[in-house]
């Protein structure tokens, strides 16, 4: 039985090395793949088969510039938000500046809330309805919502 393993073993060996000799020995073939690359007008032309629109740098700015403007217009035309406000008994400047703050009509309820205790118009909330506007200013605001 020995001899039949270490046989069998030499034979396994000889073929490894028949097969990395002829592995090392052989040459790759070289396969060289050049692409042409297509041309501006083919690019173009694919690409509007295939449902997309190709415009040039001057369409496009131009477009932007369309689109920028008629934005801005848009912007200028929802900027006025006016908005009516309920003040109960009990209702503090803090809850005041959160729902001017809700309703777009100030940016900051903190700022608001500190210019209402810096100038001591949180100490004279009236209570009832005011109506308030987007472009008013926190002094229009705390003169409307107060009886100072």
């Amino acid at each position: 039985m020995k001899h039949l393993i270490r046989s069998y073993s030499i034979g396994l060996l000889t073929a490894a090395i028949v097969v990395g000799i002829t592995y090392w020995n052989s040459e790759e073939p070289s396969v060289e793949v050049k692409e042409k690359s297509p041309g501006t007008e083919e690019m173009i032309s694919q690409l509007e088969e295939d449902g997309y629109h190709v415009v040039s740098n001057e369409e496009w700015e131009a477009q932007q510039q369309t689109t920028a403007s008629s934005s801005d217009k848009e912007k200028e035309k929802s900027t006025l938000v006016t908005f009516s406000i309920d003040i109960v008994s009990g209702t503090n400047s803090t809850e005041i500046s959160q729902k001017l703050q809700q309703a777009n009509i100030i940016d900051d309820a903190n700022a608001f809330e500190t210019f209402m205790k810096e100038n001591d118009y949180s100490r004279f909330i009236q209570i009832g309805q005011a109506t308030l506007n987007s472009e008013m200013t926190h002094q229009e605001i705390a003169e409307a919502i107060t009886s100072k």
